[in-house]
């Protein structure tokens, strides 16, 4: 894109009103919860975010969301 580190943070900033990390923590979120719902494993989803386990991913999620993937989904799922 031709942008340095910086001006894209700066931009992101700008356009979103969130950090990188933020966003990229949103990011995370939307696409587990699509892929929890198509029947993927936490494991699974874990590693295709990037993290080392499965409970660092599900310490993430629970911090985010108040309540870990399996039992998020099975109240989703409820709702639904």
């Amino acid at each position: 894109m031709g942008l340095s580190e910086r001006t894209l943070a700066r931009l992101l900033t700008q356009q979103t009103g969130m950090s990188f990390g933020r966003w990229r923590q949103q990011l995370h979120l939307m696409l587990a919860v699509k892929w929890l719902g198509t029947g993927a494993s936490v494991q699974q989803v874990a590693d295709e975010l990037g993290y080392e386990s499965a409970g660092g991913f599900v310490t993430m999620f629970r911090k985010a969301l108040g309540t870990s993937p399996g039992r998020y989904m099975t109240e989703r799922q409820a709702a639904g």
